[in-house]
């Protein structure tokens, strides 16, 4: 008796896409893998969901001549690793924002969310640290990069 395989379905997922990850994303992707049990194709499915969302939803309010559906933009909270313990600190880095610089692009408007943080407290070992650093969307609404830096301070 030969087995039967796979079931057909509706929505076949015939194309393929190769990415290729340094070990920083390697490393992101295995952990949200594992913290919500789902494997990492879908979690590239969902981000790509959530980033096709955003993209729409900003060409909708561009092209509109009022702001009925302001976005609130990127998210500015992250999970700040303590450089002197490791242990992991919830920051809301808009509680520190310094500047934020809009230019217009292709795709409508890219935001850099700059930010200064230089009395962040450890939840765990109570040291003082710096963050420094910038968060970028593009376009609106929508994650494009970040670079944070992490900097232990004298303050005892």
């Amino acid at each position: 008796m030969a087995g039967k395989g796979r079931p057909t379905v509706d929505d076949k997922r015939d194309n393929q896409y190769r990415v290729r990850l340094n070990d920083e994303e390697d490393q992101m992707l295995a952990y949200c893998s594992k913290a919500t049990g789902k494997p990492k194709s879908q979690i590239f499915r969902n981000a790509l969901s959530e980033y096709y969302i955003n993209v729409r939803l900003n060409e909708l309010n561009s092209q509109s001549e009022f702001d009925a559906m302001e976005l609130e933009g990127v998210s500015m909270k992250r999970v700040i690793e303590c450089p002197y313990c490791g242990a992991p600190n919830a920051i809301d880095l808009a509680d520190y924002s310094t500047d934020d610089c809009t230019t217009e692009r292709q795709m409508g408007s890219e935001t850099q969310h700059w930010f200064d943080c230089d009395n962040a407290e450890c939840v765990t070992c109570g040291r003082a640290f710096r963050i420094t650093g910038c968060i970028t969307e593009y376009p609106r609404g929508a994650y494009d990069s970040e670079h944070i830096e992490i900097k232990e301070t004298d303050i005892v």
